[in-house]
């Protein structure tokens, strides 16, 4: 009788024990001090189920990870989290380009050859480039797959910092983050729509912002709306140009830009390896916000063919409001498949947990708010189903 009632009060006292067990938010936790699931990132995304087809949320809490990290092929519906880009970053120290050279798929700090990849608060840094701020190509991004989005992240190296989707049609979306870099900075093939961004320079002149190489078959190319350039110091002091073709038929226009650096009259470099279809502005300001004279800016552009022969051609260099109208979020990335990316990122109707910090600094994660957390020492965020913060306005 006595084993019976024994037996049955351990029994009482497991299920009191399961039941006060808190259920995670996140899938797998990344700490530097050992107090997550894993210590390095690497480590997380190789124990995502492979074909996974659902969102699995990584958060990254607090430190500098120095490592290479790769998201290959079938690691989909990834949604890595980070405490703040001010205060997580994944760093390395790869080169590209000169005797040391390794692949960029090798060399590049963050690559991701996988589909519906989410980031947000996290820096990727190629520590080659921040630190030398020189060549040569040290990459910190290299987004090669479909639909990845970024949020509040920073990019930063010097030379080739973010190369986008290596698919002529592949999509990246970019919102509220900081990319710096001085030579080409932002590069390669895709449809990107990088929008409210902080784009710093961190050269005093002579380099370019973007040297994309789009396919005729590419359907928007580079598009940047509302986005700020500057650098360190006094920004009108810096001088660069907005870009370069790099190969075949690239396009990108700048919608909205406020410019506190020195863009060149002509605004961009008329030979490189491609012949542009779209170099164009609308509606540049300055840092006071009055709009910068355009009508110097080149329109024609040439390349050497085969035979070393002079190729001409002639690119569109200013917008209308009629055609800077058609440039729309829905029209850029949507895709065949209706993509919505500014939805990763939306409050939550329902938040699936909530983000406790205290002076700025991450405490907890928790599914429901007890009365302690609602005391205004701390600033609570809630949690969506893509496991990102929701910002305090």
């Amino acid at each position: 009788m006595k084993r019976n009632i024994l037996f049955l009060l351990t029994g009482i006292w497991s299920l009191v024990l399961l039941a006060k067990e808190p259920v995670k938010v996140y899938d797998a936790v990344v700490a530097a001090d050992g107090s997550g699931d894993y210590t390095s990132v690497q480590a997380a995304i190789d124990a995502v189920p492979d074909g996974n087809g659902q969102p699995y949320l990584i958060l990254v809490k607090a430190g500098t990870y120095r490592e290479h990290v790769l998201i290959p092929k079938g690691k989909n519906h990834i949604c890595l989290v980070g405490e703040g880009a001010e205060r997580v970053a994944i760093s390395d120290s790869q080169v590209s380009g000169g005797p040391q050279a390794v692949p960029v798929d090798q060399g590049a700090t963050v690559v991701v050859h996988a589909n519906d990849i989410t980031f947000e608060g996290i820096s990727f840094v190629n520590a080659h480039g921040v630190e030398n701020q020189s060549g040569p190509q040290a990459l910190a991004l290299y987004a090669k797959g479909d639909r990845i989005a970024l949020n509040r992240c920073a990019i930063k190296s010097y030379q080739d910092t973010y190369r986008t989707s290596n698919k002529e049609n592949g999509r990246n979306y970019v919102t509220r983050s900081l990319i710096l870099g001085a030579v080409d900075f932002i590069y390669g093939n895709g449809n990107a729509w990088i929008e409210d961004c902080t784009i710093q320079v961190n050269r005093k002149s002579g380099g370019w912002i973007v040297a994309p190489k789009h396919s005729p078959k590419t359907r928007w190319g580079y598009v940047f709306s509302n986005c700020t350039l500057t650098a360190d110091g006094i920004p009108s002091e810096t001088s660069i140009l907005l870009g370069r073709p790099w190969n075949y038929e690239p396009k990108t226009v700048f919608l909205n830009t406020r410019s506190e650096i020195t863009i060149p009259a002509e605004g961009w470099c008329p030979h490189m390896g491609g012949l542009p279809q779209v170099f164009a502005e609308y509606n540049t300001m300055d840092a006071q916000g009055r709009p910068l004279d355009l009508s110097k800016r080149i329109d024609r552009y040439w390349k050497l063919d085969q035979k070393n022969d002079t190729v001409w051609c002639t690119a569109k260099k200013m917008l209308t409001e009629e055609e800077a109208a058609q440039y729309t979020l829905e029209a850029v990335m949507g895709g065949d498949d209706h993509w919505q990316p500014e939805l990763l990122f939306a409050p939550a109707d329902q938040p699936i947990g909530y983000a406790i910090f205290k002076e700025g600094r991450l405490t907890s994660v928790v599914r429901k708010l007890s009365w302690r957390y609602r005391k205004s020492a701390y600033q609570v965020k809630p949690i969506n189903r893509y496991g990102c913060f929701q910002e305090s306005k």
